[in-house]
């Protein structure tokens, strides 16, 4: 059921509005029944996953008590190493497989499981709770608020990365409390914003790349290869859409989301990029991996082997595969780049700094999406080889995308300006939006959010 279907739009969602408003005056019933809202909607993608989702929240819980009685810290290192093994089994398996056959010569039977869905954004949430319960900066929560935190479904498949102390005091308020309808109003800006994003630009351009990367994957690209570039473009408002729907649609049930995201392609150096694309991930990185194997506390060297390896795994977080590896090793060789940059040469100037940032950026993003070396190789000789002559129509696509990226403002600043007052002409363009998205969801093929995969 995904968040840009019919299904979600006119079937779930409003039941899940009528449901909560029901229980809404009812505090022992407010969590209840948005935990069960929650794993409907995860079930619904396959009711195998079920299990696992419910396993997880309740084997970490279970440890998460055996350590209150105990005061063992050992337990929650257990629970994390536990979270990070089952991460590993369902996501890893066959790669490593790959990867040692490779080496040795030998081929290891794969595995074949199925991921299941949202398995990489749950074990984070789990992590950092416990590792912050571990060292003592966390309290302990009820299982029905720490359930809630796990599979909340607005951000439980894809994010965004919430903290617990950013969500957990708001579960079990009261959502139509006074207020309510300037805060829907906001969540509805989201999540028109978002659906538009990932209906307007992100699949179009989707239709036309899909053909481009597929080639590259059977041998070298015949044209169009400068249009796999944009490709940067596509997952910024694909992944950009989702996060606003997601933090629209929490808005609805009274719940505020961390954003994700803030007007990353246009910064104009590599480190703003990650202060601004993912903004939820990389506090999670910089937080829990960047900053305990070292930061910048121990000396230049150490902070340089810390980026390179935060980013490196950041890279393999994002999938089982080499060409994310090699993506995440140049971010992180490329951020200590910078750290070189600014300790012993001036600043460049903003507009050179962009262009270098932009231009890096959406190189990388060839190597990300392209599936494998060969393939990320067939599109940069393409890129070489050929003119820069793309078809008319994903010439105007990538035009009109790279405009809106560049110029339009993040969408809490158009939610926030749209809805300080009153404006009857923000909702007829509200519901002309809606319109247009809807005709849109009907006329074609729901496309999966890219972020679905990791």
């Amino acid at each position: 059921m995904l968040f840009n279907s019919y299904a979600f739009l006119f079937v779930f969602l409003p039941v899940a509005i009528a449901a909560y408003a029901v229980a809404d005056p009812h505090p022992k019933l407010r969590m209840p029944v948005l935990i069960v809202l929650s794993l409907a909607f995860y079930s619904y993608w396959d009711i195998r996953f079920l299990p696992i989702m419910v396993g997880s929240i309740l084997g970490n819980w279970l440890l998460i008590r055996a350590f209150v009685a105990t005061r063992r810290p050992g337990i929650l290192t257990a629970a994390i190493v536990l979270d990070l093994a089952a991460l590993g089994v369902f996501k890893y398996t066959d790669f490593f497989a790959d990867t040692i056959a490779t080496l040795t010569g030998k081929p290891l039977p794969h595995l074949s499981l199925v991921l299941p869905l949202g398995i990489s954004f749950f074990t984070f949430h789990h992590i950092m709770y416990l590792a912050d319960l571990k060292r003592g900066a966390a309290p302990i929560f009820s299982l029905d608020r720490y359930a809630l935190y796990i599979c909340f479904f607005p951000q439980a498949i894809s994010g965004p990365i919430a903290r617990w102390s950013e969500v957990m005091h708001q579960f079990g308020h009261r959502a139509f409390s006074p207020g309510w309808q300037q805060r829907c109003a906001v969540g509805l800006v989201f999540i028109v914003v978002g659906l538009l994003q990932k209906t307007a630009l992100a699949d179009p351009l989707s239709r036309i790349l899909d053909p481009i990367y597929a080639e590259a994957l059977a041998g070298p690209v015949r044209g169009n290869c400068w249009l796999a570039l944009a490709f940067a473009l596509q997952i910024f408002f694909d992944f950009s859409g989702y996060s606003d729907i997601a933090i629209g649609l929490a808005m609805v049930f009274g719940i505020e989301l961390p954003r994700n995201f803030d007007a990353p392609l246009r910064a104009t150096s590599i480190q703003l990029f990650w202060r601004r694309w993912h903004m939820t991930l990389s506090r999670f990185l910089r937080d829990y991996l960047y900053i305990p194997l070292g930061g910048n506390r121990h000396g230049l060297t150490r902070q340089l082997a810390a980026m390179f390896v935060t980013m490196t795994l950041g890279g393999l977080w994002h999938g089982a595969g080499w060409t994310f590896v090699l993506w995440g090793m140049l971010h992180g060789a490329a951020l200590g780049v910078a750290t070189l940059w600014r300790r012993h040469l001036p600043a460049p100037p903003a507009p050179a700094g962009w262009l270098v940032t932009f231009a890096f950026v959406v190189l990388t993003f060839v190597l990300f999406r392209a599936g494998s070396l060969q393939a990320t190789w067939h599109i940069l000789a393409g890129l070489i080889d050929q003119p820069l002559d793309p078809h008319p129509l994903g010439r105007n696509l990538v035009i009109a995308a790279l405009v809106g990226a560049l110029l339009l403002p993040p969408t809490h600043v158009i939610a926030r300006w749209l809805t300080e007052t009153p404006r009857t002409s923000v909702a007829v363009g509200l519901a002309i939006a809606l319109c247009v998205v809807f005709v849109a969801l009907g006329d074609r093929e729901n496309y999966n959010f890219i972020y679905f995969q990791f």
